[in-house]
């Protein structure tokens, strides 16, 4: 069974190498971008489709649990394919984008977590031979009560979980067909649907390890090409590190470069009139409304040409319906313009491990960062290790032993990515603070203009 899975799945990892070869070459000839996109993501879906459809089963044991036959290193690439979500795929490398050396938190708690799991959880779990984790409380602990609390908690925390999933479904679906963001999410939850309705868990496990082949690969192709452009080098876990003093060196110059300070100027003048506008929502809505009613008005009576009209009709159009809309819409505004007017765009500096105290006796504050570090990744090492959609993974292996060398599997195989986030993120800002600041709008790259579709909040004039 291993040779063929081995033969099966290293067939199946050639095979989409040359997809993704094929699809660069035609979007070197010519073809749409979104056209290329639509085909990657059918494709795909529609081999995860095939192989749920040829996983289907009848039998409770392989539906549940996969037939408990599940080795040990396809189980850990099925754990790694689960684990390595929206959460991972898409929040990581913009978790440390953003905080920088704060955001290695993420990464310490959720591998943590699996270490936590290996110890104390994974082998207990297999050894009850149950099918879901409130099937272990029941005949760990008896009763139905326990039970009961288990499907709670389980249903708390699942949902919790997959409304993030979902989210991320939607947003990569919508980027890559260029369908509504509405639309995406419909079409992720389908495949999903597909993939796993006939074949339970024997179909999601061999799903999964396909995925993960993608996943990994899509994750590592970028991250590898940044640094070969970059550097030269394409070992991105040798090469990030130059890019990072790069980077702070940027970021001390953007600090203080005329350009930034006017923009933050901007913004900060920004978030004063709207601190105004907060005071009397009524008011200022009843003014804001009363001013393009007459603008509007005088326009008409001009015979302004139809274009001036028309942005002027829809400046009306967009004002708030109620008061207490103006006052959500212009708090939100009020947060963005605060966080603009502040150096680096209120992010913190990449390499600097605490904040820099503004007080010099102010001792504390690093003290409670340090804290709340150490406190986010406990939360995190704990929450990894209780996800139930983690934990049930382990009751498809044959015995014990499996279950911990699939555990240490599943570590390895994420780390893959985990290694990666941090040498994307610094690589990506470098991008953005050589290619993409003080670049006039018109001369940014066309990519730009189709994310801001996804987010228009890419594109703010203070």
């Amino acid at each position: 069974m291993r040779q063929r899975l081995r033969h099966l799945y290293l067939m199946y990892g050639l095979a989409f190498v040359a997809l993704v070869l094929v699809l660069a070459a035609l979007e070197q000839m010519g073809l749409p971008r979104a056209w290329v996109g639509m085909a990657f993501l059918l494709i795909t879906m529609a081999t995860y489709a095939v192989i749920g459809i040829v996983s289907r089963t009848t039998d409770a044991d392989e539906y549940y649990v996969a037939g408990r036959a599940v080795p040990a290193l396809y189980n850990g690439m099925a754990t790694g394919s689960d684990w390595m979500s929206a959460a991972s795929f898409i929040g990581m490398a913009g978790t440390l984008y953003i905080s920088g050396y704060a955001g290695l938190a993420f990464v310490l708690g959720w591998t943590g977590g699996f270490v936590l799991v290996a110890l104390l959880l994974a082998p207990y779990l297999r050894r009850f031979g149950q099918y879901t984790i409130p099937d272990f409380l029941a005949a760990r602990f008896g009763g139905r009560l326990i039970r009961l609390v288990g499907v709670v908690g389980l249903i708390l925390v699942s949902f919790t979980y997959v409304v993030a999933q979902i989210y991320g479904v939607g947003l990569i679906t919508s980027r890559l067909t260029g369908v509504a963001f509405e639309l995406g999410v419909f079409l992720g939850l389908g495949g999903i649907l597909i993939c796993s309705f006939l074949g339970g868990m024997r179909a999601v496990t061999w799903t999964q390890v396909a995925q993960y082949i993608v996943l990994i690969v899509a994750f590592l192709i970028p991250v590898i090409a940044l640094s070969v452009k970059q550097t030269h080098n394409p070992l991105p876990l040798l090469s990030y590190g130059e890019q990072l003093a790069k980077v702070s060196a940027k970021e001390i110059d953007l600090m203080v470069d005329p350009r930034e300070l006017a923009v933050q100027q901007a913004y900060a003048e920004r978030a004063r009139r709207l601190e105004a506008m907060l005071e009397a929502p009524s008011r200022t809505l009843r003014e804001l409304r009363q001013q393009a009613e007459r603008k509007v008005s005088a326009l008409r009576a001009q015979r302004a040409p139809l274009e001036e009209l028309r942005q002027a009709e829809q400046a009306l159009a967009h004002l708030p319906r109620s008061p207490e809309a103006a006052r959500q819409q212009w708090q939100a505004e009020w947060a963005t313009a605060q966080r603009k007017a502040q150096p680096l765009n209120g992010m913190t500096r990449h390499a600097q491990r605490w904040r820099t105290p503004t007080d010099p006796d102010d001792h504390g504050s690093v003290a409670v960062e340090q804290r709340n570090f150490m406190a986010l990744v406990l939360c995190l090492m704990l929450g990894t290790a209780a996800l139930p959609h983690v934990l049930v993974r382990y009751y498809t292996t044959p015995n014990v032993a499996q279950t911990r060398r699939s555990v240490t599997w599943s570590l390895g195989f994420i780390l893959l990515l985990y290694l990666a986030a941090p040498a994307l993120a610094v690589m990506v800002k470098y991008e953005v603070f050589y290619q993409l600041v003080g670049t006039p709008l018109d001369a940014l790259p066309s990519w730009v203009s189709a994310w801001s579709k996804v987010d228009p909040s890419l594109f703010l004039n203070p």
